[in-house]
């Protein structure tokens, strides 16, 4: 009974006991997850933590009865004094070895993170620095000693990434006889938090967040024995409006070098597809990249770049480049690479190409393209361009329209974009043209091209030619052409229309130059079956309207040299030589005149024009003399004529002289803008085998002999032949020493003409002395055998009456009292 009792008793004493134990360890676990464990046990921790190569600082440890012993605020420094900060950890779950800690030996298994919250400064050296963010921590840290550390399924967020981790290293040396390296360090931190960084500046699909996924492997005391993996996956990545719907990238880093073995985006238009190296500590690497990707929109989005305003692309971009990279201490990238381009429907500054593609270098900001391509349906240009800022140098051969070069030059602010508006095209106009030559970027004045051009159907300042080919030298102090050939089209010049003359001539230049700084035009050895002007009008198109009015049926064969003034300076000085042998067309004296074989040489000073040396064939007879063009509408000159034809003078200045004959004298003149009524000068004038008039022999008894003899012209002689000077003012001809006589009779005259109306006013005195005729005029003694006539009206239709005989001006009297045939003119 004693023993029952004694068993029962003891049975209770144990349940109670353990009841005690239960409640008391309850009550130490509520306690030490409440009030935390002592410093003594952080302290522990802490240095068997330190035996594994890390050095931390817990600021409480508290102890879950289902999770285990937690640490809060633990801090991570990278030296046992505590001196710098490298990462802090909001909580931690530590898990050590229990059979140990039975023996009361702290041996820390792993380290458990549980939405843990972490901090990790970019500059190890300074924890203020900016710091990079790890949210929701979850994963375990095994220690199995010898510095060895295994973080298995570790993952969190960072900016909203997913991230997650994986890693067999082994940590740093206890003794601190190979210390970490923090510049290391801190670069590999700084090239994530940049990729970071740029990634929150996307919008990302919530649905799928990117994903990271690293693993590490390796020594931290020897770096060059650390091997990562690194895979990023994004779908739907946005920024500014353009959208990638997938980017993927595979790394692995060995050591100090990163190699991304894939880098791929993909857009609506193609996809990019790349490869780089790159050397964390000398921060330089090499890549290769090609792509089908929008580039102009994805380097707006991407980089914020300006998007080009002066191109437009609308078709396939093709890129394959390779090269290497540098960057400096601002991050700023220094680039040398190789590669190719092709856009298809490509807009420059207006232009449209269906077709722009070529190989390009790229080293330090300079680029070199060769095998340059600009195509369309209607030509294209290849060449080759060296771009070293501000000098941009090219070579080209272009057989583009006119039109192209006219868009893309508008509005630069360069000389040439004004040559080039002086050209005009046509549907059929070619050009082919060579080119080598620079500009300056920064500095519109400062370039220079050489080269060969060869044309077809293009006008230049309204000269259309049929074709045209020369070599040129240009730069902003001269534009110089030479050894050119110019076929000119005359289909729609005037004076082919008005002529019928052929529809085109050729022209052979041997330079035409403008000295921009001097501003006048040099002309030398142009020459050709060409009408002057329209040849003029490409440089100089005030001279060339002087000499429109020498209208030339068919273009005569010119030589031209010297020098056209584009000032109102007045410095031209162009000689122009010029023969035909077909007829040329001039007004003179108000009338149009058709002159026969011209030939002669055109000196041009200034404003002054003058005809040297002109030969030519007027009326029937050969004309030599010079005229001169003054300026301000100012005409002189100086002409000689023999043996023309005074029906043809009659019939061009309208008025009528009887029996033909010919004319042959000399003028020399002035007047001012082509009006008759303001010319001057002075002249002599020999009329041969003409009818002036006819003088009855005898008398009031010359009717009664015609009669008789039934003849009108019996009895009557006729004055054929006459002689005079002449002087002209206000466009009126006046004569005091008008002779002329028959075979029995002297005349003797004065008066004048009015070329303004046309109109005559003249007094002809005649000598009836002579043996026959003298006793004849016996029964008119109150005339003594001289007699005088007025004649007035116009040149057609002159009246003659007869008059009192007058005294005649001094000069007159010899003339009248000679014998006949001594004054007569043969």
């Amino acid at each position: 009974m004693y023993h029952l009792h004694l068993a029962r008793n003891l049975r209770t004493l144990a349940f109670l006991l353990i009841v005690a134990m239960v409640l008391g360890g309850v009550g130490v676990v509520w306690w030490a997850n409440h009030t935390g464990l002592p410093a003594a046990w952080r302290m522990a921790i802490e240095q068997q933590v330190s035996k594994q190569g890390a050095f931390i600082k817990i600021g409480s440890l508290r102890y879950s009865l289902l999770q285990g012993i937690v640490a809060t605020e633990v801090r991570v420094y990278s030296e046992p004094e505590h001196l710098r900060e490298i990462s802090r950890l909001e909580r931690i779950i530590l898990d050590f070895d229990k059979t140990k800690l039975a023996r009361g030996i702290l041996q820390l298994n792993k380290i458990q993170l549980d939405d843990a919250d972490m901090v990790l400064p970019m500059d190890p050296q300074n924890p203020d620095t900016e710091t990079l963010n790890i949210t929701d921590a979850n994963g375990t840290v095994f220690m199995p000693g010898d510095r060895r550390l295994e973080i298995r399924d570790a993952h969190g967020k960072i900016a909203g990434i997913d991230v997650a981790l994986n890693a067999r290293i082994i940590w740093y040396q206890q003794d601190g006889s190979k210390k970490q390296d923090d510049t290391n360090l801190g670069e590999r931190r700084k090239l994530l938090a940049k990729i970071l960084e740029e990634l929150e500046k996307w919008k990302f699909d919530e649905n799928q967040p990117p994903s990271i996924d690293i693993t590490v492997e390796g020594d931290v005391n020897d770096f060059s024995t650390i091997n990562a993996k690194l895979a990023l996956e994004v779908h739907d990545m946005e920024k500014n409006g353009h959208v990638l719907h997938h980017i993927a990238v595979r790394a692995d880093m060995a050591g100090d070098l990163l190699t991304i073995n894939e880098l791929v985006a993909t857009d609506e238009t193609g996809v990019f597809d790349g490869h780089i190296d790159y050397n964390i500590r000398s921060r330089e690497g090499r890549f290769d990249v090609s792509s089908s990707l929008e580039v102009p929109e994805l380097l707006s989005a991407w980089l914020a770049l300006p998007m080009p305003k002066d191109i437009r692309l609308s078709g396939k971009q093709k890129l394959e480049a390779e090269g290497t990279f540098l960057l400096d201490e601002r991050n700023t990238p220094q680039i040398r690479m190789i590669g190719h381009a092709r856009c298809e429907e490509i807009t420059f500054r207006g232009a449209k190409f269906d077709v722009v593609e070529g190989s390009f270098s790229w080293r330090d900001g300079n680029v070199f393209l060769r095998d340059v391509l600009l195509a369309r349906p209607d030509g294209r240009a290849e060449g080759k361009v060296i771009i070293e800022p501000p000098l941009v140098r090219l070579q080209a051969h272009s057989t583009l329209p006119l039109g192209i070069y006219q868009q893309l030059t508008h509005g630069i602010k360069q000389p040439i974009e004004n040559i080039l508006k002086d050209f005009s095209a046509t549907p059929d106009t070619t050009l082919d043209i060579t080119l080598d030559g620079s500009f300056d970027l920064k500095n519109r004045f400062a370039w220079a091209y050489t080269g060969s051009g060869n044309t077809k159907n293009l006008s230049y300042r309204g000269v259309p030619t049929n074709s045209a080919r020369c070599k040129f030298s240009m730069n902003h102090h001269e534009l110089d052409f030479y050894e050119g050939t110019a076929d000119f089209d005359y289909t729609k010049y005037p004076l082919r229309k008005a002529f019928g003359g052929t529809d085109h001539g050729t022209a052979k230049v041997g330079r035409i130059r403008y000295d921009a700084e001097a501003k006048w035009v040099e002309v030398e050895d142009v020459r050709g079956a060409i009408w002057a002007a329209p040849v003029v009008r490409l440089f100089a198109a005030k001279v060339a309207d002087s000499l429109e009015q020498y209208r030339f049926h068919q273009p005569p064969d010119m030589k031209a040299s010297g020098v056209v003034d584009v000032t109102p300076q007045g410095r031209t000085a162009l000689d122009i030589t010029f023969a035909s042998e077909h007829p040329a067309d001039y007004v003179f004296l108000g009338e149009n005149l058709t002159l026969g074989s011209p030939s002669g040489g055109v000196n041009l000073r200034g404003e002054k024009v003058e005809i040297a040396n002109l030969k030519l064939t007027a009326f029937g007879g050969p004309v030599n003399g010079e005229i001169n063009y003054l300026g301000g509408g100012r005409l002189a000159g100086e002409l000689s004529w023999t043996k023309a034809s005074i029906s043809e003078i009659a019939s061009a200045y309208d008025f009528e002289m009887k029996g033909g004959g010919d004319a042959t004298g000399r003028i020399e003149f002035s007047l001012s803008g082509g009006k008759v009524e303001t010319m001057d000068g002075q002249g002599l004038l020999a009329l041969e085998n003409t009818e002036l008039f006819s003088v009855p022999m005898f008398g009031p008894l010359t009717p009664l002999v015609g009669s008789v003899l039934n003849h009108e012209g019996a009895g009557v002689q006729k004055a054929k032949n006459a002689f005079c000077t002449y002087i002209i003012r206000n466009g009126v001809i006046s004569t005091n020493d008008f002779q002329t006589s028959t075979n029995s009779l002297n005349f003797a005259g004065d008066g004048s003409v009015n070329m303004v109306d046309r109109t005559v006013d003249m007094i002809v005195r005649m000598n009836a002395r002579g043996v026959l005729l003298g006793l004849i005029t016996m029964p008119l003694r109150p005339f003594s055998g001289l007699f005088q006539f007025h004649g007035t009206g116009p040149l057609k239709e002159t009246k003659w009456e007869s008059m009192k005989f007058t005294e005649p001006p001094e000069g007159q009297r010899e003339l009248l009292l000679e014998a006949p045939k001594a004054r007569a003119i043969e």
